[in-house]
């Protein structure tokens, strides 16, 4: 794989997280006080940002269509497959974690305090509105946002992941569209 971008530092910098299933990568990043002003606009649609148990946000990006419709693979259906494909509107879902459990087996990149200032802009000029659509979520702490661009077959969550890292000067594959592509 042609990878493009700098080194991880040695040590320092701003560790986050990739969290893939089959299709889709989401990015954790940690809940520091940089990202939570930021992000402040989530408070205002009632995510609890800055409860002190809140260690992680996870940003994805996905079709708006497919990504609020199917919690899980016994949800799909062709209509949300068949948009997704063709184009759809973007998403970004939002939600909250709590410190991760030490034995999972995550991808974990560092990046320095430039490169994460980068992602954090990145992250935040994907986001079309600070106000949530109207969709209720899959749990309490998550929430739906228009995005920009448009997802299809060739610009899918994971390319849209390796653009915003691509960006941030980390090291990573020209064309990202599966989870196994951001590795």
């Amino acid at each position: 794989m042609i990878r493009t971008g700098a080194p991880p530092p040695e040590t320092g910098g701003v560790e986050i997280v990739l969290f893939a299933g089959p299709i889709h990568t989401d990015i954790l990043i940690p809940a520091t006080p940089q990202v939570r002003n930021r992000l402040g606009f989530l408070a205002g649609a009632g995510m609890p940002i800055n409860h002190p148990g809140v260690a992680w946000i996870s940003i994805g990006w996905g079709a708006r269509d497919f990504y609020t419709t199917t919690g899980d693979y016994a949800d799909l259906s062709v209509r949300p497959v068949w948009r997704a494909v063709t184009g759809d509107d973007a998403v970004m879902r939002v939600d909250l974690a709590g410190p991760l459990h030490a034995d999972l087996d995550l991808p974990r990149l560092r990046l320095s305090p430039a490169q994460f200032d980068a992602l954090l802009g990145g992250i935040t000029a994907g986001f079309a509105s600070d106000r949530p659509i109207a969709h209720p979520g899959f749990n309490a702490t998550d929430r739906f946002y228009p995005a920009t661009g448009r997802f299809h077959l060739l610009r899918t969550c994971n390319a849209w992941v390796g653009d915003l890292l691509r960006g941030a000067g980390v090291r990573i594959g020209i064309w990202t569209p599966f989870t196994w592509s951001l590795q």
